[in-house]
């Protein structure tokens, strides 16, 4: 692990050497110092957040029928396997998709709320989404709004991280659409 932060470090300090434009009036060191705080900062920010999604997770979880919980944890692994599998990036980044698919799951049950109506319960919305939902379509549908979003971009010279990540927000809200509409 020490390795890899290492290597995140001098990877960092050598891109804010670049952006700096190579300014020779700062030491190596102070842009190894800048590039080691921020790695520091974002390695401690990424293990509170972990924390507290796994926290609120379970305390939301726990409150399900078993046969529910199983259902639940069974859709984050196959969504978080289905992300690892699609990524070129696979290397040391397993708990990067498993909270990424735990948050779309969560609202994807917060949503059922909305979806149940009068005549579901809470559990038996759950259950059905649970049941039907597939996690290679759900990738899909995220995949086509990327492009989608690619494609009416006046610059599409972004990354296609940035139009992917602008989709997931888009399908995220269309959730809390639902729910609160």
């Amino acid at each position: 692990m020490e390795n890899d932060l290492e290597h995140d470090i001098r990877n960092l300090a050598y891109h804010i050497w670049q952006t700096a434009g190579r300014d020779f009036g700062q030491t190596a060191l102070d842009f190894w110092a800048m590039a080691e705080r921020m790695v520091i900062e974002l390695t401690a920010d990424s293990a509170r957040r972990t924390s507290a999604a796994a926290a609120s997770a379970l305390e939301n979880a726990t409150t399900w029928p078993s046969a529910l919980r199983a259902l639940y944890w069974y859709r984050i692994r196959e969504l978080a396997r289905c992300m690892w599998s699609a990524s070129t990036e696979q290397r040391e980044r397993s708990m990067d998709y498993w909270l990424a698919a735990e948050k779309h799951l969560r609202l994807l049950t917060e949503s059922a709320a909305g979806v149940g109506g009068a005549h579901l319960g809470r559990e038996e919305a759950l259950a059905r989404i649970f049941e039907t939902f597939s996690p290679a379509d759900y990738l899909e549908q995220i995949r086509k709004m990327a492009y989608h979003l690619w494609e009416t971009a006046e610059d599409q010279h972004h990354s296609a991280m940035d139009f992917w990540l602008a989709a997931e927000n888009r399908i995220m809200e269309s959730f809390t659409r639902n729910r609160t509409g």
